[in-house]
Order: structure tokens, then sequence, then C-alpha cells
């Protein structure tokens, strides 16, 4: 019988996922984080949450999906996601179809734009899910599983590639008119572009899928599609704000619309969450060789945190008309590489006791200093020279967001007995 610590503890998980989520996501896309930039941010932040979820309770080393290996995948997933653009759908959800800038518009059907979102957030959240159902350890997948598990991707890849090349008429209205083939027609040669970047990326996900299906690993499969349709769904949904752009009541819907996608995505990661990383019986494999000395380097934690710093002060200065210097360039690198190297000279001069050769656990100091930074960076980049009325609505969300998650976790550490159970510390 579920008690009432139980039952708040997986709504904290739910709430903090999506709430946080909703503001990692509105970020990603604000200057600086354009792209796979503001996909690390997002990925970097769940990561680090899921994380930290992973290490409370009981059972803590049997959880399936436990290790640090989660805020790589997380991460790396996130930022994968943002090599594709999907801006050239909005026109069509609002039923016009535009063939250069300049030019009257014509009717499309809307739903060719909300189709087209789906296959965005689709293979979003769909590579995402395989590259984190790829942190289940399993002594017996060797190096040949994996050269298959990378081919099932690149052969869906070049499939999908291949398959949008021959038949591009099924994503592209008004196709068999020519107008595609006409460089005059910027806004349509930019369509096509962006339909051949995002089709690999969907195939890549269906590759390995199928591959995940065909060995019969079902919890891999419904991690995986719990993420596709947890991100696919409010993309598409959301993209109802788009629609709003030609009303009197100017309230930035495009960051509304990203809110919805980051709150649907990161309540999907928390579900996900509760059905596929609970406690198992028996002991999760030790970490291998590899991974414990990657982990080691710090480099997982410390990438992510460089770009995100970097790209900040990138946005800062175009807020206030400014340009980075390579001197800045120098100092940001310089505090990024103190910040991890610090801790571990600190430890070496007080003979701290080395870590388990088992795993590489992150200290509760540590992750809340991280969380911090992408906290920080992406208000310095969201606060205006002048407010208007949709600057402050979206300062008051991104607000009511963390303090929100804030609220949770207070209240969920009230009712608990601890709230971390880290055993050592980086």
């Amino acid at each position: 019988m579920e008690t009432g610590k139980t039952h708040q503890h997986r709504i904290t998980i739910l709430s903090v996922m999506a709430l946080m989520g909703a503001f990692y996501w509105a970020i990603r896309g604000t200057g600086g984080y354009g792209g796979s930039m503001g996909g690390t941010l997002a990925g970097f932040g769940w990561g680090l949450l899921w994380y930290a979820f992973s290490r409370t309770g009981q059972g803590i080393t049997h959880r399936p999906y436990g290790s640090p290996w989660m805020i790589a995948a997380l991460t790396a997933g996130i930022a994968y996601g943002g090599a594709t653009g999907y801006g050239v759908y909005i026109s069509w959800l609002n039923g016009k179809f535009q063939y250069a800038h300049g030019m009257e518009t014509r009717a499309v059907g809307a739903w060719t734009g909300y189709a087209m979102l789906f296959l965005c957030g689709l293979h979003w959240g769909g590579n995402t899910g395989c590259f984190m159902s790829w942190c289940e350890r399993h002594e017996s997948f060797g190096w040949k599983d994996w050269i298959l598990r990378a081919a099932s991707g690149i052969l869906g890849g070049f499939l999908a590639y291949g398959f949008v090349r021959l038949f591009p008429q099924f994503f592209l209205p008004f196709y068999e008119e020519g107008i595609y083939q006409n460089e005059a027609y910027d806004i349509c040669i930019r369509a096509l572009g962006s339909v051949r970047n995002i089709m690999p990326h969907v195939g890549t996900f269906l590759g390995f899928l199928c591959y995940e299906a065909i060995r019969g690993h079902k919890r891999a499969v419904k991690m995986i599609l719990t993420l596709a349709l947890g991100f696919a769904i409010p993309f598409t949904v959301g993209g109802i704000w788009q629609t709003f752009h030609g009303s009197e009541l100017r309230l930035g819907w495009w960051k509304h619309w990203e809110m919805t996608i980051g709150f649907g995505g990161g309540l999907s990661m928390g579900l996900a969450f509760l059905w596929f990383n609970r406690s198992q019986e028996g002991e999760r494999p030790a970490w291998g060789k590899i991974g414990l000395a990657l982990f080691r380097t710090r480099i997982p934690l410390w990438l992510p945190t460089y770009l995100i710093v970097r790209n900040c002060w990138d946005g800062w200065t175009k807020i206030r008309g400014m340009r980075p210097t390579p001197t800045q360039e120098w100092i940001i690198l310089g505090f990024s590489v103190a910040l991890f190297l610090a801790p571990w000279i600190v430890g070496k001069a007080r003979g701290r006791e080395q870590l388990s050769q088992a795993e590489f656990p992150i200290s509760w100091k540590t992750l809340v200093a991280l969380q911090l930074v992408i906290v920080l960076a992406g208000w310095m980049v969201t606060l205006p020279l002048e407010w208007h009325l949709s600057s402050k609505v979206i300062a008051c969300l991104y607000a009511f967001y963390q303090l929100t998650s804030l609220a949770c976790l207070g209240l969920w550490r009230w009712r608990s007995s601890s709230l971390m159970t880290f055993g050592s510390k980086s």
C-alpha cells in the first residue's frame, strides 16, 4: 500500500521535473542559447535533477538508471535535438504559406504545421530516451552489441534521409509546383532544408527503437516511447500558442509555447523516472574502467557548465549591445576549470579518502551549485533593458516555476528523514 510519504515523493518528482523543465526550455532559444547550446542547458538541468532524485530514498544502489551517466545522456540527447530547426512551420499553423519574404501568403492546411511539430518533438524526446535507456548496465552487453545498436541508428538515419529525398511531397505543401527548386523562394528553400535535417533525426530514433524492440528489451522500449510521445504531444498541442500572434494582447506567445514543451517534456521524464527507475533486486554492476575514469576527470560535468557560462556571457552582451572579447573567453574558461579543480585539489590536500572503485557519487553541494549556475544563467539572458508586459509576465512565470519547485522540495524534506543519502562526496 502506498504511504503518504511515497505519494508525496512521486508528486515532488513530477512537479519539479515539469516546472523546472518549463524554465529550462524557455531559456533554450533565448539569446546565447540557440540550437544545441540551448539544448545543453536544458538537458544538463534535467540530468542533474534525475541524478539527484536517483540518490534519494531507499535502495539507491539498486536503481537501473541511477548512475551519473544519466546526466551525460540527457545533456547529449537534448543537445542533439537542438541541431534541428522548426521556425519555418509556425506560419503553417496559422494556415499561411509564403514563398519568400515580402511575398503574399496563400492558404495551407494548419495540420501540416502541427504534423511537422509532432515529428520535431518525436525525434527530440525519442533520441533522448534512447540515450537514457543505454545507461542501464548489462553484464552481457559487449562491444558487438554496441556496434549493432549504433549501426541500427545510423541505418535508420540514412533510410529516413533517403525517403524524404525520394518523397518530399509527403512533407512539403505544393511540392509538385516546383517552388522548392526556385532559389528566389528563400522560405521554401529553408523549409526543404529543415525537412531534410529533421528526418535523419527521426530515422536514428526509429532505428534505435527497432533495435531495442528486436532484442526484446521491453523496459528500454517503454522508456524511449515515453520520452518520444512526452515531447511530441506538447510540441504539437502547444503549437496553439503560435496562433495568438495576431491578437492585440502581446505576451510573447512563442515563449508560452516553449514553456508548454518544457513542462510536458519534464513531466514525461518524471513519469519515466517513476516507472522505470524504481529500485530492483540485486546490486547494479560496477562501473567499467573507462566510464569511471571519464567521470573522475569531471568532463561530463565541466564541459556543459563551461558551455552554459560561456553562452550566458554571449547572450548577456548581445542584449546590451556589447561584443565579447577573447580575453573574456579565456577568463570564463579559467573560471570553469577552477570551479571543478578546486574541490579535487582541496580534497587531495586534506588527504580525503579515495572514492569507491564501484561508482562515482556526486555530492549534494555540487548538484546544488551546478543547478544554481543554470538558473542564474537563465535569468541573466532573460532580464531585459526595458520592461514590458510580456517580459513581466514571463519573469513572473519563471519565478513561479522555481519558487514552487523549492516549496515542493522543502515540504518533501520536512516530511522525510533525509533529502539526500550520498555516501562520499566529489
